[in-house]
């Protein structure tokens, strides 16, 4: 059994007219909601092996306020996780070491929302910003997660709690 566990950064801040959207930072609600969903996820019992996190500063300071949580979690940033499609994440989770059980990504839309769908077969219309989903895979390897069963055990965002 595998479980993927996506999420979307925190809200970000637009009141920086010329700075580019890779360099865009969280704004105080998102700086705010972050820890609120690392709790949550703790208190699901489900604690990742590794987080995968797109490079852009709004993934990464969502990454910051949450690592608190998930002491001694191996974390990596990727370029490749900057706007992926559903495609790319996939394929960046379907090369993930088979020793890992639990990966979580923390990404954009509209791939997050859209890789949902793909793994899991559910519509979410849009996942909110720091939304977060935990999807059970019934595979031993992260290769067949598009061919195997796959559930969507809960998601939850900050306007839920």
């Amino acid at each position: 059994m595998k479980t993927i566990i996506l999420m979307r950064h925190a809200r970000s801040d637009w009141n920086e007219p010329y700075q580019s959207d890779h360099e865009r930072s969280l704004n105080k609600r998102g700086r705010r909601d972050a820890p609120i969903m690392a709790k949550t996820c703790a208190e699901k019992g489900i604690i990742a092996e590794l987080i995968l996190v797109s490079d852009a500063r709004r993934t990464q300071e969502t990454w910051k306020l949450i690592s608190p949580l998930f002491p001694n979690v191996k974390t990596f940033f990727t370029n490749e996780l900057y706007l992926a499609s559903s495609e790319k994440i996939i394929q960046i989770i379907s090369q993930v070491d088979n020793l890992i059980d639990f990966v979580m990504i923390i990404g954009h839309n509209p791939g997050i929302t859209e890789t949902f769908y793909e793994i899991s077969n559910v519509r979410i219309d849009n996942v909110p910003t720091a939304g977060i989903g935990f999807i059970s895979c019934h595979t031993d390897d992260f290769k067949n997660i598009t061919s195997s069963k796959n559930q969507l055990e809960y998601f939850v965002y900050p306007k839920m709690l």
